[in-house]
């Protein structure tokens, strides 16, 4: 076979150890390369430096480390995906020779700095997945000018400061018109090799015939919704729209104008140091299926509008400050005690709990919660991050 006309390149779920030859690489034209879940141990492959024909790169799940070589120069790349390595230093500047990326996902690395400024230059992004960090300073107003974005995930990481209130200048949904994924021109090929090694031998896969591929049957995004990760897959990514700012140092007000992201579907902000009270604004994110509040100091009471999120199928304010009555209509009716664990000040049948006149409930402490809770408490640390799945909740280490 001619290299030369070799676009695809699948060779994920393997027990590869070592990187393909600089020679293999030099001689093809790939504009698709996914060597994902092996064994890959080293830097960052230098071969991949000059490769101006790729457009999709999946190293995730493999043993990388050191930094993203300042010769990386993929200028026709769209979609770049290094999750779950130890690839560590700042986020490269040279990631602006990829100017048409579509889905960036540097997840669970040991990338640290700050979230630079000049990302908001890749204006192409839909996807921005940079949790599991160690990443400080505060969330650059920049990221605002990245109006396309519909995921994005900043979690577990060292971010302090305010939650940025020009976030509702990012479409996280509200573009109906936004198809990320479905573009025939990415993956149309008329030669593939796909490896599939078995632990005593490996046999390659030649598909010749011309194949008019839709790219989001392939492309997976990991996000957590409703205290789980889940990969979304296909047409459903186009339809996701979600931020996790979880498991940080975030404090302040939460700003009034996150209510005008009407089509965002999870927003989770939990595990960190805001304050003051929920935006009554919150009642206008119809679509919203899941939001995560627990483990902040928040009070007052829970705006009676929240009633009119009717989609809500995960609801958590735990230990935080809020007083008053618990909702127990609509969709608020299926919450059960879990939602509210660690405010002294809520009351309502939901929580088991009168609402007495004659009584007046203590006001909840601000808790540092640092013990294990049956009930799935979220806690952060501040050295290391891992996720580990609970039956209610995820921790945060």
């Amino acid at each position: 076979m001619n290299l030369r006309s070799l676009t695809t390149l699948d060779m994920k779920n393997n027990n590869f150890s070592a990187m393909i030859g600089v020679d293999f690489l030099d001689r093809s034209s790939l504009s698709f390369l996914d060597i994902s879940n092996n064994k890959v141990s080293g830097p960052f492959p230098r071969q991949l430096c000059n490769m101006s024909s790729l457009e999709f790169l999946d190293l995730s799940e493999n043993r990388l480390y050191g930094p993203i070589p300042s010769c990386f120069n993929a200028s026709s790349l769209r979609f770049l995906f290094l999750q779950k390595n130890s690839l560590n230093g700042s986020i490269p500047h040279v990631l602006l020779r990829s100017p048409n990326l579509v889905a960036l996902d540097l997840t669970d690395n040991s990338f640290s700095g700050n979230i630079p400024s000049w990302i908001s230059q890749l204006s192409q992004l839909h996807v921005l997945l940079l949790g599991g960090n160690e990443l400080h300073g505060s969330i650059p107003n920049q990221l605002c000018e990245l109006r396309n974005v519909s995921i994005m995930d900043l979690s577990s990481n060292l971010l302090s400061g305010s939650i940025p209130s020009c976030f509702n200048n990012i479409s996280f949904g509200n573009n109906i018109s936004f198809r990320m994924m479905g573009v025939d021109y990415f993956y149309p090929m008329s030669n593939r090799i796909v490896v599939n090694c078995a632990p005593s031998d490996a046999t390659i896969y030649l598909y010749l015939p011309c194949i008019n591929w839709d790219s989001s049957e392939y492309v997976e995004v990991e996000f957590a919704m409703k205290y789980r990760y889940n990969s979304y897959r296909g047409d459903i990514i186009n339809l996701m729209a979600g931020i996790d700012l979880s498991c940080n140092e975030l404090s302040g007000r939460i700003p009034q104008e996150m209510g005008d992201l009407h089509g965002i579907r999870s927003l989770n902000l939990s595990n960190n140091h805001l304050t003051g009270s929920i935006p009554v604004s919150f009642s206008n994110l119809r679509n919203l299926e899941s939001l995560d509040l627990g483990n902040n100091s928040l009070n007052g009471e829970i705006p009676s509008e929240l009633v009119m999120l009717t989609f809500l199928e995960t609801f958590n304010v735990s230990y935080n400050n809020f007083s008053g009555r618990v909702l127990d209509k609509g969709q608020f009716g299926t919450f059960d005690e879990n939602s509210y664990k660690g405010n002294l000040g809520l009351c309502g049948p939901l929580i088991h709990q009168s609402c007495s006149t004659d009584e007046t409930p203590p006001p909840s402490p601000s808790i540092d919660v640092e013990e294990e809770d049956e009930g799935g408490i979220d806690m952060c640390g501040s050295i290391g991050v891992s996720v580990h799945p609970m039956s209610q909740f995820y921790w945060c280490w």
